[in-house]
């Protein structure tokens, strides 16, 4: 095992039950992400995590929940998955808790949806306040339903003390990768590539992001996670953003 500082995320694998997930990204680092969805739901599976010794962190479910919903209902119950899952979380000593901001399902109730995801963060926040594991909020993808595309939102998160989590692809989708890069300071980092136009999750430089202008602007203290649609494209993002590291300390470009 390799005790990389580049940590993979389940999402390579969730075809695979979670203890051989957990198995087969083991063989490569023991920075584990592990995505809270399908057999990797911690709801159902979590006992297969104290058989790994790992350091993890946990992406909430992206399909079920939604912090941003108008609809107070779904709101609410969003955050009892959140609270309930913060929960897992510190029996397990995960680090940080990724969670999406949610989304809106017609653009007139954009500001809606906006205001209710500024109404959860407070609410995450005081969440947060009662258990170990850090929340952070992951800005979004190109679609137009999503909250949270730009640096703008990045005030709402500071102002609750809510951790951010830079996704490099998602910001490339919307031409803000440079932007988040400058004006942040995630506290975790999503890697993945694409060419601009589709959510690809590819290996990091099979793509148009540019990871040598990118990586010295990252802080050091941020966790870093590979989010790839499989394990093949994590290897390859690993030897590729060793070799760009290599080329940045051959140019001497200080890594924040």
């Amino acid at each position: 095992m390799t005790l990389t500082h580049y940590g993979c995320s389940t999402f390579c694998c969730m075809d695979l039950p979670l203890d051989q997930a957990l198995d087969l990204v083991l063989n490569k680092t023991n920075r584990i992400e592990i995505m809270s969805e399908g057999y990797h739901d911690l709801f159902r599976f979590r006992e297969a995590c104290h058989s790994v010794d790992a350091r993890y962190s946990v992406h909430a479910p992206i399909s079920d929940i939604n912090l941003a919903s108008v609809n107070d209902r779904i709101r609410r119950t969003s955050l009892e998955v959140i609270d309930d899952l913060c929960g897992i979380c510190d029996d397990i000593n995960a680090e940080t808790l990724v969670v999406h901001p949610g989304y809106f399902p017609w653009s007139h109730m954009q500001t809606e949806a906006r205001e209710a995801l500024v109404k959860s963060l407070a609410s995450l926040s005081a969440i947060q306040s009662e258990h170990d594991t850090r929340i952070a909020v992951e800005n979004m993808g190109s679609w137009e339903c999503f909250v949270f595309r730009n640096p703008e939102f990045l005030s709402e998160l500071e102002h609750c003390d809510i951790g951010f989590v830079l996704d490099v692809g998602h910001a490339q989708l919307n031409n803000q990768l440079m932007e988040f890069a400058n004006k942040s300071r995630p506290c975790h980092i999503h890697l993945h590539d694409n060419t601009g136009t589709n959510d690809d999750h590819a290996a990091c430089g099979d793509g148009t992001i540019d990871f040598t202008a990118l990586l010295p602007l990252l802080p050091v203290p941020a966790s870093r996670i590979i989010e790839c649609r499989d394990f093949s494209g994590y290897e390859k993002s690993l030897a590729y953003l060793s070799s760009v590291e290599d080329l940045v300390c051959r140019k001497k470009v200080p890594l924040l």
